[in-house]
Order: structure tokens, then sequence, then C-alpha cells
């Protein structure tokens, strides 16, 4: 058992999960709260959010959804296209600026103090690893080199979504009603932001640019000339 709080814990292990598997050469789609990771987007870029979507205050028991309303265009083969085309360049156009690094307050784990959590999340036989050390911009803090990784005892990643396996061992699973053990010390790890809410460590972008993929486009500028002042690459979530 997760404990309190574990059906949102589960709601993102499921779409942590599913976004792992939309990840793989043969995938044709994703499934998961998507209305989860829509909101996301919409409060790190506003320059994605659609032109017909507005934010608004939440009445009293509303969910965080109902912060955006719209309708959205009619969809056809030609119009899907151009989005996707759009969105594309979009992303790879981003500039720090044009983020919006703390959408939650510059410190939310005080307010949620199991956002400094770092184990496994779960639902039902599902379970991923969430560290909040690769999002430490998100809490006010310079993004330094995030932890190792917990090695999973099964990794299998096909292609195809067939097969797609990730398991860990069960001594994780106590981690999640022992926060205090278990959790990030901030202070320790990192130091406050004191200048552009996109600061990072010396080391940091040379080790992301080793580990992800700083570009859509395959026209898009070569990784060298990738600098420190004009990229937003370096978001790791």
């Amino acid at each position: 058992m997760l404990g309190e709080y574990a059906w949102g814990a589960g709601a993102l292990a499921y779409l942590y999960r599913q976004l792992g598997i939309a990840s793989q050469a043969e995938a044709k789609g994703v499934s998961g709260c998507l209305t989860l990771l829509q909101c996301w987007i919409y409060d790190h870029f506003p320059t994605l959010r659609p032109t017909r979507l507005e934010p608004r205050e939440l009445e009293r028991g509303q969910a965080g959804a109902f912060r955006w309303r719209g309708t959205a265009p009619r969809s056809s083969k030609r119009r899907d296209a151009q989005m996707l085309a759009y969105y594309r360049q979009a992303i790879d156009s981003l500039t720090p600026q044009s983020v919006s690094w703390t959408p939650y307050g510059r410190s939310p784990h005080l307010t949620v103090r199991r956002t400094l959590y770092q184990g496994l999340l779960r639902f039902a036989e599902i379970a991923e690893y969430y560290d909040p050390t690769r999002c430490l911009r998100q809490l006010g803090y310079v993004q330094g080199v995030p932890y190792p990784p917990e090695r999973p005892l099964v990794v299998r990643r096909p292609a195809s979504t067939l097969g797609y396996s990730l398991s860990y061992h069960s001594v994780y699973d106590s981690y999640w009603n022992n926060l205090g053990a278990h959790s990030v010390h901030l202070d320790v790890f990192s130091t406050p932001i004191r200048r552009r809410p996109w600061e990072f460590a010396e080391n940091y972008m040379s080790r992301y640019i080793r580990h992800s993929h700083p570009h859509i486009l395959s026209d898009s500028r070569p990784v060298e000339d990738i600098s420190d002042a004009d990229t937003v690459s370096t978001i790791i979530f």
C-alpha cells in the first residue's frame, strides 16, 4: 500500500509508463491521464497554449483543468499534419524567457511536502521511479546533475509497444510511507536560484546533451551550437 495520496501517485505512475511506451518506434498513440499532461504543458509553456484557451480563476472544489476553457478546432488530416509541424518547430524554438519555470510558486514543496519524495510511484503492477532532483528549477533551486536512477530488476523496451516491461525490487515500495528517510534535502543537493529562473550547475549541460535529445527536428542546430544562454532543452522531468 502506498498510503495517503496514493490515487494521485497511481495516476502519475500510469501516465509515466504510458509516455515510455508511446516513445517506442512503433507506437501510434498514447493513453493515461492526458488532461494532467495538457495542464502541465499549459502551465509551463505559455506559447504552446491553444489560442482559444484562457486562464481563469478556480472556484472552490474545481479541478485544475478548469483553469482552461475553449473549443478545439475541428480535426482533419491536413490540419493535424500542419499542427504537428508547427508544434515541433515551436518546441525547438523555445527560449528560457518563454518558459514559466515556477508556475506553482517558488517553493511548492513547503506546501506539499511529498513533492520532495524520492522513490517508486505505483499503480497495480506498474512502478515508476520519481526523482525531484531532475526538476529542481520547479522548486526554485539551481538544476544540477540529478542522482543516478535506481536500476530496475527487469527492463524490456522493444520497438513494439508489446512486451514493454519495467519492474523494481519490492523493497522500494516501503519508501512511500517513510517520507522523512526518502526525501531530497534541497539545501544539501543544490542552492536557491538567485538570478535567472533557468539557472543550472556548470557540469549539467554537458551531461544533459550526452543523455537526451536537445532537438525534435533533424534540421535544427547542431548540438555543438547549443549554449547555456539560449537553450531550454535542459528541462528534464
